[in-house]
């Protein structure tokens, strides 16, 4: 894999170190070319930046590009601009990304981000949509349209909860989300809560919580439970909710895989969660299919101040995003009572809310469950063969194997060559390994160096 050095070859003639190809330090200086190039290419329309980025590629020392000077290309330069001025916003980055990006083969957002973590550098969040502005003027499209609210008539019909499944379906259509009504009862709420708080109070406990929305990575108040399939028959059972049957392969298709099964406490001082879509790790950017559906079970009302996701109604559809995935100005909260399914498809820009409640007044957590189906191609990302607990894995229903990727769907998710649609499969101890059998031909010319 590009970027990957390559091991110790197991058998000395299969070394390939020699090759004059494939050599990684010389492909990063090819690319930084390139992504020069690109740059270079771009200036006209870099001007529509009014301001100086600094673009570093990797560790090396950063180009300026400057476009300060009004109706004139910008200008990019080895070294900061003459008169001193600093920078407006700073990109760390690898130089095929910016190459990538002029292709189409990268959304910017995403990979601004996987870059930043890449090199482990932070940007200022109010230098972001500068940073962001700057790699979508390469890519050939041009910036998307800024995501905003429906017209005054459209937002008299936002969705609300309904046991209408008719009416779900049309509001995921025309706004990206639904809401189904009565999906768990109040017992069925209390059961799945109870089981939900103590498992992260027994994470919390065991120092193996994953908590989020605080001012660094891997902290804060907010507090993330994966892989539910492994934390208690309740989340087992809530796979044979037949509202997935309903909603899933309408949407999606048959044979989804489940892509991730969580649950998401927002808890009072969060900080809210960048807007994102649950389809930009595809790449290149694909936004005319939808690939993903996510199923929020509400375990408590869900409102405004206890932190209910916020949504911009009508995303899913175009070449649409936030100018600021900062900023929540422009969205509104998924508000609904206890027990209500939240509905959303993959294309829709959304984000956890901020919980502005007070620590410790009643409700003042908002726990939920969801569930995130993907098309059966789209590799999870959670990888459950690898992740799944052997006791869990024995109690798994066909209905449940299935949804984790242990069923042949559509030519994929075979064993061992057979990929016969309907197969099911377990971890198998004797996939057969080398068997060898001395053979004439290939004794010879291993002895006369053939």
């Amino acid at each position: 894999m590009a970027g990957v050095l390559p091991g110790k070859p197991l058998v000395p003639e299969l070394d390939f170190s020699s090759q004059p190809y494939g050599k990684l330090s010389k492909s990063f200086d090819n690319d930084v070319v390139e992504a020069r190039r690109v740059i270079e290419e771009k200036l006209p329309i870099l001007a529509q930046l009014n301001a100086v980025v600094s673009v570093a590629f990797g560790t090396n020392s950063p180009l300026f590009v400057d476009a300060r000077a009004p109706d004139s290309p910008a200008k990019l330069l080895d070294s900061p601009p003459e008169d001193g001025a600093e920078p407006d916003s700073q990109v760390t980055i690898q130089p095929a990304s910016i190459v990538q990006f002029s292709q189409g083969h990268l959304e910017p957002r995403f990979g601004l981000f996987k870059d930043a973590y890449l090199y482990d550098t932070a940007m200022r969040k109010e230098t972001i949509p500068l940073a962001i502005k700057f790699a979508d003027l390469l890519t050939p499209q041009g910036p998307p349209a800024e995501a905003k609210m429906p017209c005054s008539e459209a937002l008299e019909r936002l969705p609300v909860p309904t046991e209408d499944i008719a009416q779900v379906k049309r509001d995921i259509k025309e706004f990206g989300y639904g809401f189904v009504k009565n999906a768990l009862t109040p017992v069925q709420v209390a059961v799945l809560r109870k089981a939900v708080e103590e498992q992260a109070a027994g994470e919390r406990k065991a120092g193996i919580a994953k908590m989020d929305s605080g001012p660094d990575a891997g902290s804060g108040p907010n507090q993330r439970l994966w892989v539910l399939t492994n934390k208690g028959d309740e989340f087992l059972d809530l796979l044979n909710h037949p509202l997935i049957d309903e909603i899933v392969p309408w949407l999606i298709g048959d044979h989804a895989l489940l892509h991730a099964y969580a649950a998401n406490i927002a808890r009072p001082g969060n900080i809210p969660m960048q807007m994102h879509t649950d389809q930009v790790a595809i790449q290149p950017p694909i936004r005319d299919v939808v690939f993903g559906v996510n199923i929020m079970f509400c375990l408590t009302d869900m409102h405004s101040s206890n932190g209910a996701t916020r949504v911009i109604p009508g995303s899913h559809l175009g070449h649409v995003a936030p100018a600021d995935i900062f900023s929540t100005e422009g969205t509104i909260a998924a508000e609904a009572p206890a027990g209500t399914a939240f509905v959303f498809e993959s294309r829709i820009w959304h984000g956890t809310g901020a919980n502005t409640l007070t620590p410790g007044s009643p409700d003042s957590e908002r726990p939920a469950i969801l569930m995130f189906f993907m098309r059966s191609f789209i590799r999870s990302q959670e990888n459950y063969p690898l992740s799944l607990r052997p006791d869990v894995a024995s109690k798994l229903s066909k209905r449940q194997r299935k949804f984790l990727g242990f069923c042949a769907t559509g030519a994929v998710g075979g064993q061992d060559g057979d990929i016969r649609e309907g197969m099911y499969f377990d971890r198998r101890k004797d996939c057969p390994g080398a068997i060898r059998e001395p053979h004439e031909r290939h004794m010879s010319g291993y002895t006369n160096g053939v």
